[in-house]
């Protein structure tokens, strides 16, 4: 039998309730409200810190608000209703009282201290509480209700509570003794990735991890197979549920493709999952009754919506309680219109052609070649580098490497191949200088990039330029001979087949203006183009994409869209487009369909977020080898005038607002 979640195009609300959410709640109006957004799963709380049922095991700390209807009848209610309904749960803290009868369970810091936030203290995943007792509790839960779903809260190593105070790695008894198993060694006292031994505790890390994620994930999909898991990647089944959020102290600017991202990862790294990327209506944790602007939750659903995931939202307390309804009527909107189309976004797939990898760290140079490829307008998937071994790669003619300092051997020989096989290969910075683990490596390990000899790595190249001595393939630098270049550059030696581009002036005097010139400029490149087999690798020995991620010139952009275009042969999306329109392109299974999203994030204004400016007489064209039989637009529920010419289909949507859906069909 099917997964119940691969025939549901979800449209899923979490209502995150309060302990005081219990004495008055409704099952009958839980699930008008839901019916009024249209959406289709709901996601409540259920266990953990908190039973919001009554439990019968003594550690587990009963909610003493249980006097509205229970999650019984909020269960009933839902399934008579068409709901599927998901347990919330979070383990990651007990109840003082229940941390006094068991203090081995608990979290300690480097000086033996515990965490307690509020009467809540947090205990270690490698502690007797997440290894057994909460299988107890997840038995209790799933045994006596009938939920469709579980999704684990704030799981694996949590060194930070609610206000963001930093406490430290776990120094707890069974962290200490399973290290030492592992590894033969003593915890790390702080975190350093320079420290050998901080570098073997992310592989413990890793691997206790791992080994809980297999725990938890048999005992229940033995015993419930139905139950849909969250977040348990390994094992290609179930949903990843991920947020778009703000914080107060957060470093601006606000990351305005956050759900663009989340969604992309999850849906190019696992395809055999549903991406949930949910929108939170808050602001910040201490800031959880006001809502963030209507405009930031319109534009993360259409992200979601348009890069292949599903709809989410998530908010403290009830729909009916809830004191700032202002993003209710955005919410709706983007459900509404999903709940009319469900069936046109059934068993969609990406069809583009150029991968991005993703990794922990470097996020500045990520985001800086992500933001570039949304806005010169080019389809891309992302990957997680943790991913990328387990999908295929036939599709892409272009992978990008950015600044990806961490490769295992066996990523770096698939790179190799990808090249050597005909493949476009873009790579920045000090990517695959280190081994999976973090250990550093003699040399580069990705042999296409045609690198000798790293000489050198210059963290501080303040007042650097890369001169375009020849401009051939720069077509957007016809009055600019200079692309300026801050933070680190890699000087290395070439293998003559290297084809080198650009000169570097090195860092110079800057002031007075007297002697504001350059009077050295070396034999160093911005760039190498290496053949390699039958494609070729394109080395930048710098970091261009968080220079443009932190400062947005288009100066940097302009050299990253010219080495796309002219160099790696990516074709971008044609038309008369601004920068803010996002484009992706889904195919249904059996080809005949495509869903061409264009989203509008022209209310990203500064650090705020407004409705979208509309687009007036917006064009797009995109290859197409055979003449369509309809172009519709989804959103504006009529067809779309359109050209097709010498295999190029043309589109024109009169206004554009938040987003459009084009349905493209041959058949």
């Amino acid at each position: 039998m099917a997964d119940w979640w691969h025939s549901r195009q979800w449209r899923l609300i979490q209502t995150n309730l309060r302990e005081t959410d219990m004495l008055d709640i409704s099952a009958a109006r839980v699930v008008a409200d839901l019916l009024e957004f249209r959406a289709n799963v709901l996601m409540i709380n259920a266990a953990g810190i908190i039973a919001s049922y009554p439990t019968t095991l003594p550690f587990h700390f009963q909610s003493p608000f249980l006097k509205g209807d229970s999650l019984h009848g909020i269960l009933d209610a839902c399934h008579a209703a068409g709901i599927h309904v998901i347990a919330r749960t979070d383990f990651s803290k007990v109840r003082r009282s229940i941390y006094e009868q068991h203090p081995d369970w608990a979290y300690r810091s480097p000086g033996g201290e515990i965490v307690d936030y509020n009467g809540d203290v947090h205990v270690c995943i490698n502690g007797p509480y997440q290894q057994h007792y909460a299988l107890l509790i997840i038995e209790e839960v799933l045994e006596t209700h009938d939920f469709d779903g579980i999704f684990f809260n704030m799981g694996g190593y949590q060194t930070r509570d609610y206000s963001g105070t930093y406490h430290g790695i776990c120094h707890c008894s069974h962290c200490q003794e399973r290290f030492g198993e592992l590894f033969g060694l003593h915890l790390p006292a702080k975190e350093d990735r320079d420290d050998p031994v901080f570098r073997a505790y992310r592989q413990f890390q890793q691997q206790t991890m791992d080994e809980h994620h297999d725990l938890v994930y048999h005992f229940i999909a033995e015993r419930w197979p139905r139950v849909i898991i969250a977040n348990h990647t390994a094992f290609r089944r179930g949903f990843i549920r991920q947020e778009s959020n703000t914080a107060v102290d957060r470093p601006l600017p606000h990351w305005q493709y956050d759900a663009s991202d989340n969604t992309k990862w999850a849906v190019g790294s696992f395809p055999e999952m549903v991406s949930s990327n949910t929108t939170v209506d808050f602001i910040d944790f201490p800031y959880r009754h006001v809502a963030v602007s209507p405009g930031q939750q319109a534009l993360r659903l259409a992200q979601s919506l348009a890069n292949g995931g599903a709809l989410d939202y998530y908010l403290i307390g009830r729909l009916d309680n809830h004191e700032d309804r202002s993003g209710f009527a955005a919410v709706k909107d983007l459900f509404h219109f999903h709940a009319v189309h469900e069936t046109d976004y059934v068993g969609l797939h990406s069809v583009a052609e150029v991968m991005l990898l993703k990794a922990e760290g470097n996020q500045a140079e990520y985001r800086g070649w992500f933001r570039i490829l949304v806005e010169q307008h080019i389809p891309f998937d992302v990957v997680r580098v943790s991913a990328a071994l387990d999908v295929t790669w036939t599709r892409y003619a272009t992978v990008i490497v950015p600044g990806i300092e961490a490769l295992s051997d066996a990523l770096t020989e698939r790179l190799d191949g990808f090249v050597e096989a005909g493949g476009a290969l873009v790579v920045t910075g000090k990517s695959g200088f280190y081994d999976e683990h973090g250990d550093p490596r003699p040399g580069p390990s990705l042999v296409s990039l045609g690198i000798e000899e790293v000489l050198s790595v210059r963290d501080d190249m303040r007042a650097s330029y890369l001169k375009l001595v020849d401009k051939e393939g720069f077509p957007r630098f016809v009055d600019t001979d200079l692309v300026y270049l801050d933070g680190a550059y890699v000087y290395a030696r070439y293998e003559p087949s290297a084809d080198s581009w650009m000169q570097l002036v090195p860092p110079h005097h800057f002031g007075p203006p007297e002697r504001c010139y350059y009077d050295l400029v070396v034999d160093h490149p911005g760039f190498v183009v290496h053949p390699f087999g039958e494609g070729y690798a394109i080395y930048v020995p710098w970091l261009p994409g968080a220079l443009f991620y932190r400062q947005g010139h288009p100066n940097t952009a302009w050299f990253c869209a010219d080495l796309l275009e002219q160099f790696a042969g990516v074709e971008p999306v044609g038309g008369a487009l601004p920068p803010h329109i996002e484009i992706t392109m889904l195919e249904s299974e059996d080809g005949t369909t495509r869903l061409l999203h264009l989203v509008n994030a022209s209310g990203h204004f500064g650090n705020s977020f407004y409705a979208p400016v509309p687009v007036r007489d917006a064009e797009v064209s995109i290859a197409c080898i055979a003449r369509p039989v309809s172009v519709v637009g989804l959103r504006c529920g009529e067809p779309l005038a359109y050209t097709w010419l010498d295999g190029r289909l043309t589109v024109r949507i009169a206004e554009l607002g938040l987003f459009e859906a084009v349905r493209i069909s041959w058949a």
